[in-house]
């Protein structure tokens, strides 16, 4: 059957914007930037952000010593991003030591005196802002060794804060799966900010629906900015991310991969799949946000 030479062109043409259309999406989808906070205008930079998307100025003025603390007594032993820089989504230069023997742990975090872990950074930034319709003070959780210790360095932290902290975090063995997690938000009437997003790694099988790592997130200028404590011995990171599908994809290709089967990545009270389907998020082109200078 003989095909008009309009329709052949437009063929062709449909054809080569398939393939390039290919081609731009896995670009866009490859590599994200990073740096760990390791300069004064990285800080001023990560705290104007933060401030513009509505974290109060005491948040983070509280956060800042223990970057700054970490940054000096970090005398080379893990390696930290000065700059930038631009790596393939799924690796990473760091190896996270809560996943290596208990021994080779302390070893690390020997050197480091005041410390903070991934849920506390992220705490400290948000609790002021995740509300909710009951009285949290009411609610009778466990106490978090986290939190307590947490709350021994910032006496301003509540009750409301407590039970907060263990609502978020905190082992439940009775719950089943990250449903009954996400049940028990709703049932505390929790609300969170919108413009500053938690992040929450957990792992879901019955019994054991723990808490594995936890970071904020927010969109600016068509790129999605992520910070967060990577483990309590490494690094603060700021990192830039072409979408919302190559954090999970970065996530479950690298730190959490053995667990990729186990575990959900919640984007405040939805969990990362669903959020993609509701969210609406037009990156500013097929590229990385433009480098710093």
């Amino acid at each position: 059957m003989r095909i008009k030479f309009p329709l052949l062109i437009i063929s062709c043409c449909l054809l080569l914007m398939a393939c390039d259309h290919k081609t731009s999406q896995k670009s866009y989808q490859a590599y994200y930037n990073f740096n760990n906070v390791t300069i004064p205008t990285q800080v001023k930079q990560l705290a104007k952000d933060l401030k513009n998307k509505g974290i109060p100025t005491k948040d983070w003025d509280n956060l800042v010593p223990y970057i700054n603390r970490y940054n000096q007594e970090n005398t080379n032993l893990q390696p930290v991003v000065k700059k930038w820089t631009t790596s393939k989504i799924g690796k990473d230069q760091n190896q996270f030591v809560t996943f290596l023997n208990e021994k080779t742990f302390e070893d690390n975090k020997s050197h480091f005196t005041d410390d903070l872990n991934c849920r506390r950074t992220s705490f400290l930034i948000l609790h002021d802002l995740i509300t909710s319709s009951e009285d949290l003070t009411k609610w009778d959780l466990p106490l978090q060794n986290e939190f307590l210790d947490l709350k021994s360095r910032h006496k301003e932290l509540n009750a409301k804060d407590q039970t907060l902290y263990s609502l978020l975090f905190g082992d439940n063995i009775n719950y089943q799966s990250t449903d009954d997690l996400l049940k028990a938000w709703k049932e505390a009437g929790l609300k969170f900010l919108e413009n500053v997003k938690l992040l929450s790694v957990f792992q879901n099988s019955p019994g054991d629906v723990s808490n594995f790592h936890t970071a904020i997130a927010y969109e600016k200028d068509g790129s999605i900015y992520v910070f967060e404590k990577q483990d309590p011995t490494l690094p603060y990171r700021w990192s830039r991310f072409n979408n919302w599908a190559d954090i999970k994809a970065h996530w479950l290709g690298n730190r959490f991969k053995v667990f990729k089967d186990n575990v959900d990545i919640l984007v405040n009270d939805q969990k990362f799949d669903d959020f993609l389907e509701n969210t609406f998020f037009i990156p500013q082109n097929n590229q990385l946000a433009p480098q710093d200078k």
